[in-house]
């Protein structure tokens, strides 16, 4: 009989889809929209650094409040956070005008670790990379027509279009939680000490987190510049590079939960290797040709490897108490957050030197890494 995902979590995929598509809708063509408003590349990749600062510090506070308090009710501040972000975003006259919009996204990230929690908690071990991979595969359904739909309203109208169905979907994704069932963390959870000091958290835990930390800097090393990588290089319209990110959403909405089921059965290490390795080919082929067709085939493999987010997060959920699930789902949160907010700067003093440079570097460090997990479970086999 197949594995069928609990009510409440379906409640999520579905929540999780419509803030996908009204996140969708600007996320991909959002850094030319950027660039339109004076940003210049560094600029565009300190933006990006700070954004996901926020969200790396947002963890801390977030993994306090999962231990103590209702997660529903935190899943649904975090929500609704976001729905003042796009009026905020078509108001700014300059770049710098768009931060207080990147800290509404940015901070709801605080409900991430009630969401980590809560999907724990709703799922058996054996398994949760499928459960996690196939909830968050809903950000990629929902991101199938959200960049296309994005970047034919902005050609045809503005992204003041844009920004207004993105606030609706916000609203419609708060709303669907509402259904969500209530999930407070255990009694002794709730009364017990606050554990900030990394010493009272179990060595397999920061080895993970020390090796995630290495693999989310590499995701997101190019992930701000691809779009001024595709106007700048390869030519592309808005609409064009729109609609890639609609086929990298149909590769993780299709890749995904397969992939999960496959972690589950021949081990998440090795689907993590091989992941980062098809990484680092489908940025090599877009660096070699930046065609439309050969394109639609890189970012379909590449939405696919998105799924080591969810393996990640499955790892981390099996090395932990129950007692500090918040607290320690907000030191991974908050240590690998600081590597994204690292990654974008990074690529911005590299883009300016060469629009070549960070997915070249990208792909260097995701064959070493990605290797040396292949490597690692070839010989833990043995």
């Amino acid at each position: 009989m197949p594995f069928k995902l609990p009510k409440d979590l379906v409640i999520i995929y579905f929540s999780l889809l419509f803030f996908a598509v009204g996140t969708g809708l600007y996320s991909v063509i959002m850094p030319a929209y950027i660039r339109e408003l004076g940003a210049s590349a560094v600029e565009l990749g300190l933006l990006g650094a700070i954004a996901m600062g926020i969200g790396a510090l947002a963890a801390l506070p977030g993994g306090i409040w999962t231990d103590r308090y209702e997660r529903r009710r935190l899943m649904l501040i975090g929500w609704g956070m976001c729905i003042p972000a796009p009026i905020i975003f078509v108001l700014a006259p300059h770049w710098m005008w768009l931060i207080p919009g990147y800290f509404l996204i940015n901070f709801s990230m605080f409900s991430t670790n009630a969401m980590q929690s809560y999907m724990t908690s709703r799922s058996l071990p054996s398994e949760r990379s499928f459960v996690f991979a196939t909830v968050h595969s809903a950000f990629s359904v929902g991101m199938i027509f959200a960049p296309t739909l994005g970047g034919f309203l902005a050609e045809q109208w503005s992204m003041r279009a844009t920004f207004a169905a993105s606030l609706l979907f916000y609203f419609l994704a708060t709303c669907i939680l509402l259904r969500l069932s209530s999930n407070p963390p255990t009694e002794g959870t709730a009364r017990a000490p606050l554990r900030l000091d990394p010493r009272m958290y179990p060595r397999r835990f920061w080895l993970l987190v020390l090796v995630f930390v290495f693999v989310w800097y590499i995701m997101f090393l190019p992930f701000h510049f691809n779009t001024p990588y595709l106007q700048d290089v390869a030519r592309l319209s808005l609409l064009s590079i729109g609609l890639l990110g609609s086929v990298a959403a149909v590769g993780g909405a299709l890749l995904a939960p397969l992939l999960g089921r496959l972690a589950d059965k021949i081990g998440t290490w090795r689907v993590l290797g091989g992941c980062l390795i098809v990484f680092a080919a489908t940025y090599m082929v877009q660096l070699l040709h930046p065609s439309l067709p050969v394109l639609a085939l890189v970012f379909f493999l590449r939405g696919g490897t998105g799924v080591m987010m969810s393996l990640m997060t499955a790892l981390i959920s099996g090395a932990v108490d129950e007692t500090t699930l918040g607290m320690s789902f907000a030191m991974y949160n908050l240590t690998t957050g600081l590597a994204t907010a690292v990654a974008p700067y990074t690529a911005g003093w590299l883009y300016t030197e060469s629009v070549h440079a960070p997915f070249a570097l990208a792909v260097a460090l995701s064959v070493v890494l990605g290797g040396a997990m292949l490597m690692g479970h070839r010989v833990r086999a043995c």
